[in-house]
């Protein structure tokens, strides 16, 4: 089974790889992961900020609390103004070794309707290897709910696909030989810290880009480069007997 920290190892690195900006915050007893990115949709910038935080056991309250405080977070980060040209979503999960059918109901309800605004709770169950969250469908357009609800799905996978990963990223060279000093001074979620090892590669590797063309070569310094010769062309054509003269040979 997952510990959380390890799960949590899994969600920053996803938000690193979509080119987010991770950081850790202090959110009630706990320390979060914060992850803020944007992407435009429709002429509109969408503020995203996953935060993520360990937790033994995950009630409804603590998952309410830990989400009104995480939302304060992320509105305080939006680019644009709300609900003009911005829109701030907010992607809120507690991970837990267990998860009450309060805390279940409350992460798969249908979230209330905000202006310009939207908030997704997320419930991680690590020893039923479950992740619950809301997959219904809202008023917004199609296209900025399959924005909504790929990133929920990517950055909070389910913990078996979460354990597939971490075992792809062990069998890489060179894994857990040097860890990565965070943002923060201080190891974070995905940096190497006691007991713990970072992710060295995305899932999967990205391949390294083509060079189209071969390098030319270049001649060594103090040597004068090289040009294949050419016959010597006639600048103009052979000329001709005078206007009225006979050929010659005549």
């Amino acid at each position: 089974m997952l510990t959380p920290d390890q799960y949590l190892g899994v969600v920053a690195e996803r938000v690193q790889r979509s080119g987010g900006q991770l950081r850790q915050i202090q959110i009630g007893p706990v320390n979060a992961v914060l992850g803020l990115f944007t992407e435009s949709i429709m002429m509109s910038t969408m503020n995203y900020a996953v935060v993520a935080a360990p937790l033994a056991d995950v009630t409804a309250a603590s998952l309410l609390e830990f989400t009104g405080h995480a939302t304060q977070h992320a509105r305080a980060n939006v680019v644009g103004t709300v609900g003009f040209t911005a829109a701030s979503i907010v992607i809120a999960g507690l991970v837990g070794e267990r998860v009450y059918p309060d805390a279940v109901q409350a992460a798969t309800a249908k979230p209330n309707m905000q202006y310009g605004a939207d908030t997704r709770m997320v419930a991680v169950d690590l020893t039923g290897g479950q992740m619950h969250t809301f997959t219904g469908s809202r008023v917004w357009g199609a296209a900025v709910q399959g924005s909504i609800k790929a990133k929920v799905f990517f950055t909070f996978p389910q913990p078996g696909e979460a354990y597939q990963q971490l075992q792809w990223q062990q069998q890489q060279p060179g894994y857990g030989q040097q860890g990565q000093q965070g943002q923060h001074g201080q190891h974070g979620y995905g940096q190497q810290g006691p007991g713990q090892q970072p992710p060295q590669q995305p899932y999967p590797p990205q391949q390294p880009p083509q060079q189209p063309y071969p390098p030319q070569q270049q001649p060594q310094y103090g040597q004068l480069q090289q040009y294949p010769q050419h016959p010597p062309q006639q600048p103009y054509p052979p000329q001709q007997p005078g206007y009225g003269q006979p050929p010659r040979g005549y």
